[in-house]
């Protein structure tokens, strides 16, 4: 809890008992029987009182006390509620072991690249300065892949499903025939990336088994999946739709990658194989050939080598 001696106890009780009311009260008693259900909801929890109660614009809310990490809320939970009361005294070892559950559960997410194939989309954490992948844990009865575009839509606006949000609108007039004058600027002139008018609604398909990713944490047997999601404009207004999750989105090339990162450099290699195998299919290519090329057009011939061609 933040050091504010001075806040309104009643306006806390009050508080307090809609949070407890909306997250805890109504909970079934399996899910109380688990310390990891309890924990995810009182994470929930959290989140609300700390978003919609202690940052309402009300002289209220700026008399109730923040919570800087989720362990205290809890433990302030635990105290008020009188379905977790009987268990406060095994907190520290609850709690300690949804830390260690909640380290190993697998995440989806996405790795986002513009048309070319050269640079990739990262988030930047809340308040923090690492930059990392957009993703996160699946939600009950969600499919892995579900996941990965909620969570990327949620931390930056962009849906690769098209579903929701700027992506879901641009589908539709594409789909009424509508000329979409912000992915005509994808294009910048260069015809092997998208055109307005090829088949394709999109310059981007929504995710596909086919393009996934994976790797494991060695130390915590962690999986991390991402799907590939080539196309997406480099111009696309990135907005996080999650509060306090995602401070800013941007595109980096890959030979200027942030050195403040987490949860990236795993994928890098096989991303690079993945990117060379879809140039092939598309007929493009790799930023090293077309360097290569590109010097040995421009390369002044040798003394030797003129010598050798001319007739005798």
């Amino acid at each position: 809890m933040t050091n504010n001696n001075n806040y309104d106890k009643q306006a806390f009780e009050e508080a307090f008992d809609e949070v407890h009311m909306k997250f805890i009260l109504n909970l079934p008693d399996e899910e109380l029987a688990s310390s990891d259900r309890i924990f995810f909801q009182l994470e929930q929890a959290w989140w609300f009182y700390d978003d919609f109660i202690c940052d309402a614009n009300t002289a209220t809310a700026k008399k109730l006390p923040r919570f800087k990490h989720m362990k205290p809320f809890s433990l302030a939970m635990f105290n008020f509620s009188p379905l977790l009361q009987p268990m406060l005294d095994e907190f520290d070892t609850m709690y300690a072991e949804f830390s260690k559950y909640k380290r190993s559960i697998s995440t989806y997410g996405t790795i986002l690249l513009n048309a070319e194939g050269t640079k990739i989309a990262l988030c930047r954490n809340w308040k923090g300065k690492s930059w990392t992948l957009p993703g996160g844990k699946v939600n009950q009865n969600e499919s892995g892949k579900d996941a990965a575009a909620r969570e990327t839509y949620e931390e930056t606006g962009f849906d690769p499903d098209s579903e929701k949000g700027l992506c879901f609108e641009w589908r539709e007039r594409r789909e009424r025939g509508e000329i979409v004058e912000e992915l005509l600027l994808l294009n910048n002139n260069n015809d092997d990336y998208f055109q307005e008018d090829e088949e394709e609604l999109l310059p981007w398909k929504s995710l596909q088994d086919g393009d996934k990713l994976v790797y494991t944490e060695k130390d915590t047997n962690k999986r991390r999946t991402c799907y590939v999601c080539r196309g997406v404009p480099e111009n696309f207004p990135f907005e996080p739709v999650a509060r306090k999750e995602v401070a800013e989105v941007a595109f980096y090339d890959f030979n200027s990658l942030p050195k403040n990162n987490y949860g990236l450099m795993p994928f890098i290699g096989q991303l690079k194989r993945w990117i060379k195998r879809d140039n092939k299919k598309r007929g493009i290519k790799n930023r090293e050939e077309s360097r290569a090329g590109s010097r040995s057009k421009n390369q002044t011939p040798s003394k030797q080598h003129n010598e050798t061609s001319s007739p005798t």
